[in-house]
């Protein structure tokens, strides 16, 4: 074993160490909780939508669970090598960040947009086939009512949860996460990685020109200095507020399927 393959062993080993000590911050996510009825009539009234509605709460439900719990845990990981790399060398960072934390805190600081986009298209397929509950022969399921997934956004939830109680506190909870603040607290990370450069965490200085408009004004000008990583420790404060606040999401997300499974097939807790 050469050594820097010795100083990276010896380093993972404390950080499982450093994550055997820390408490998790917020409780994580049950899955289980939704039971559609075991028997649905397909010639029934809404046979059919209970069927697609029992479903697609199962997956919701379990599929929203793991993407939160999963960010709880990738967040708790980030918290523990803050602690390894702390009072290092710039070398010694280095190479600890390259081989293990920048891909985790990648994953972790787009994991927000994502989890909202799935409560989005979670919330807006729900919501459509409760609807029929309400609506009766008026409910029409084509192309305009709930348009193809690829398409589904947060107008499309709100649109067809609109109606539902539960939805007033869902949204204003989902408004919370990858929200403004988060976006500047985290320099835009999402978009840059995406259309841009990727910012960098702890070390390491990106786009050290950059081309400006100002308000207002046809002609550019240029500034030269860079944009300066993030700080792993502001990363993982501001991840922690995240995943409270998806986990609240979630109990309000759950609040949603209730009233929508006693409307369309009974109380899903009988």
């Amino acid at each position: 074993m050469n050594q820097e393959d010795e100083f990276l062993t010896a380093k993972y080993i404390e950080y499982r160490q450093a994550l055997s000590e820390i408490e998790r911050f917020t409780p994580l996510m049950p899955f289980g909780w939704f039971k559609s009825p075991q028997t649905i009539r397909l010639d029934g009234e809404f046979g059919l939508q209970q069927m697609a509605y029992g479903d697609l709460a199962s997956e919701a439900a379990r599929d929203l669970a793991n993407g939160i719990n999963h960010l709880i845990v990738l967040t708790m990981r980030l918290e523990a090598w803050g602690k390894v790399i702390d009072g290092l060398d710039t070398e010694q960072k280095f190479q600890l960040l390259h081989e293990f934390v920048q891909d985790l805190a990648a994953t972790a600081i787009l994991s927000p947009y994502t989890l909202k986009a799935r409560f989005y298209f979670a919330i807006a397929h729900l919501s459509h086939q409760a609807n029929c509950a309400r609506q009766g022969e008026g409910w029409v399921d084509d192309s305009t009512t709930l348009p193809d997934d690829r398409k589904i956004k947060g107008d499309e939830a709100a649109r067809l949860a609109k109606p539902w109680r539960a939805w007033k506190k869902l949204i204003r909870a989902l408004e919370t996460v990858d929200n403004a603040d988060y976006r500047t607290a985290t320099d835009d990370f999402r978009s840059k990685h995406t259309h841009r450069f990727t910012p960098r965490v702890e070390l390491g200085i990106t786009q050290p020109v950059k081309r400006l408009l100002a308000k207002g004004e046809d002609k550019p000008s240029y500034g030269v200095g860079g944009t300066s990583p993030l700080k792993l420790k502001a990363v993982v404060a501001e991840l922690k507020t995240q995943c409270i606040r998806l986990s609240k999401c979630y109990g309000e997300f759950r609040k949603l399927v209730v009233e929508q499974s006693t409307a369309l097939f009974g109380n899903i807790d009988d």
